[in-house]
């Protein structure tokens, strides 16, 4: 039975709508008709931003590899990213008339990032930028040689860095975290919320039509939720007999939900995309409707509570909840009766889902529901055998042979068995495996670790260090030693151990003259710091870890001669390498 109430509701309280809301027409596509029963309305948001203030940041068409709040990881993504040919160096203009607030040099994340304020309250953000060019370049590299290092962030003074719609001021590039050449562009609001750019009136040539996958349904077990971290569940394709109303989907009574694999597409099926629309009905009702247009940075990691985690573990897909969660308080939703059927036997409840991308390309399915007591009884894979559990809701700590773990209250979203069991020593590892829960069951913030170690490792001193596995893979965790005592955070669940780095990096020569590059690789820590110089005299040297690279230019105010040239390369457990040589200019 489907419910009459109409709410956004969080830890049972309701919120106020957002004015953004409330329902017009939209200009495009602002209904669909769904043959076989009732109608339903389906209306996207009213757009009240200019069309015309915000330019395209290039002088090229905009060809879209990532759209706004595409579902990333353990992230909603922020902005659009637009492609660059496979290559760097592109002109990067600005966007509307400005000055720039911020710029951000680092290794990862957006890589060479800069923010432009505009007198709109607005403001623009280009990411992943090869270098910075004109005035801005010698602004940049004056404060990195004052403060002697690559990674910096700076904020300049209100109009000290002036740029004009159509300025160039950059060019694009692949730094930080990014997976190839392009552009991150980003829109935010006064409230520094990231707003989708293409509801800024920039052109977007787009074709091709969202695509659903595969529908979920969940039987909504609390209790399976807890000590397992996922509902029973199955799913079906947009293409099997219940998606074509061949057969009915018979499930035993109870409450119900769903949840969505898709994809979209803009010019070509290469680059998967996600959708920012969608509505769910049940017997002619909205259940469900998700949209998206917004979105407050702080709020990024609650995409764990949108998305489906043990599927995305299982199947390395990604669907996500169309339903809102108790603890989801994100405000992309509306809902009726928390997004759940609630089916008796004999009930025959009709579903449509129709999904919109956002030029109005769209993709609909609907299929049945039966409830039935000789049904499909909904499964929870069976999971591995633990040695100890314990039902925690945060705030809890607990000791496990030489662990110690504490869970504040807010790194969960619900309350959970943490299951715990130790493994056979992994190579090159010094202690026993813990397998600490399901790797797939997310944590919103840190918990505390810390392990007691023996007198016979203490010999390692500050090169002990907690590491963590994902298959094949090992992940530094960090730790500090104190006493006896390894203090380490985490934000996964899943394997863990302790180890040791005491292993330098390791530093390869490719070219030495006024310019120079290095291979750089580090076994387990990372490279935290790099030093670099002439004659003992400070130069810059820029690194991509995404490369093993160092590189740069020796400036020419050095002038020619025979040159001590020095490189000093340190990981994050203090294991340093350097490399020193005369160089001819």
């Amino acid at each position: 039975m489907l419910q009459d109430s109409l709410a956004i509701v969080i830890d049972n309280e309701e919120l106020e709508e957002d004015d953004d809301w409330q329902k017009t027409k939209a200009p495009i596509s602002d209904y669909t008709k769904m043959a076989n029963g009732p109608t339903y309305v389906f209306q996207r948001n009213k757009n009240s931003y200019s069309q015309s203030y915000f330019r395209n940041p290039f002088d090229r068409p905009i060809y879209v590899s990532g759209t706004f709040c595409e579902l990333r990881g353990n992230h909603f993504h922020g902005g659009l990213d637009i492609r660059t040919g496979g290559v760097q160096g592109w002109k990067v203009l600005a966007a509307a008339d400005g000055y720039v607030e911020r710029i951000k040099i680092s290794t990862g994340g957006y890589g060479k990032a800069i923010y432009i304020r505009h007198p709109n309250g607005f403001t623009t953000v280009y990411g992943h930028l090869q270098k910075f060019t004109g005035e801005l370049a010698n602004y940049v590299k004056e404060a990195q040689y004052k403060q002697r290092k690559f990674e910096i962030e700076l904020f300049p003074k209100r109009g000290e860095l002036k740029l004009t719609k159509g300025q160039a001021f950059a060019l694009s590039g692949n730094t930080g975290g990014s997976g190839g050449p392009h552009l991150h562009f980003e829109i935010r609001n006064p409230s520094g919320q990231s707003t989708n750019p293409l509801l800024h009136g920039l052109n977007v040539t787009d074709k091709l039509n969202p695509e659903i996958k595969r529908i979920s349904i969940y039987h909504k077990d609390k209790e399976s939720l807890y000590a397992e971290g996922t509902y029973p569940y199955t799913t079906f394709s947009k293409w099997s007999d219940y998606a074509k109303n061949i057969k009915t989907l018979n499930v035993k009574p109870g409450k119900y939900g769903f949840g969505l694999l898709t994809d979209d597409y803009f010019t070509d099926k290469k680059n998967v995309l996600g959708i920012n629309y969608c509505w769910l009905t049940a017997n002619g009702q909205l259940l469900y409707e998700y949209q998206i247009e917004k979105f407050n940075f702080n709020q990024g990691r609650y995409i764990n509570t949108h998305t489906d985690p043990y599927l995305k573990w299982k199947d390395k897909k990604t669907y996500f909840r169309l339903f809102k969660e108790r603890f989801n308080p994100l405000p992309y939703y509306k809902q009726r009766n928390n997004g759940e059927i609630n089916v008796a036997h004999g009930d025959t409840v009709l579903m449509k889902l129709h999904i919109q991308d956002y030029v109005g390309n769209e993709d609909s399915v609907q299929w049945t529901v039966v409830g039935d007591t000789s049904g499909k009884q909904l499964q929870v894979p069976q999971k591995t055998i633990f040695k100890e559990k314990h039902r925690i809701s945060g705030g809890q700590s607990f000791k496990f042979y030489e662990w110690d773990v504490h869970v504040p209250k807010k790194a969960i979203y619900h309350p959970l068995d943490l299951k715990l069991k130790t493994s056979a020593t992994k190579p090159n590892m010094l202690s026993k495996t813990l397998q600490m829960h399901y790797g797939y069951t997310p944590l919103h913030s840190y918990i505390s670790v810390r392990y007691t170690v023996p007198a016979k490792w203490l010999s390692y001193g500050d090169k002990l260090c907690a590491v963590s596995f994902d298959g094949a893979k090992t992940y530094y965790e960090g730790g500090t030693l104190k006493g006896n005592i390894l203090s380490f955070k985490t934000r996964s669940l899943g394997q863990y151990a302790i180890g040791y780095d005491n292993e330098q990096p390791k530093l390869t020569l490719k070219n030495l003259g006024r310019k120079f590059k290095f291979n750089a690789r580090d076994n387990l820590s990372g490279i935290k710091t790099i030093i670099c110089s002439v004659d003992d005299k400070w130069i810059l040297a820029e690194y991509e870890p995404k490369t093993n690279t160092i590189f740069g230019e020796i400036p020419a105010w050095i002038k020619n001669g025979s040159l001590e040239f020095k490189l000093v390369v340190i990981d994050h457990k203090n294991n340093r390498s350097e490399f020193k040589q005369q160089v001819n200019l």
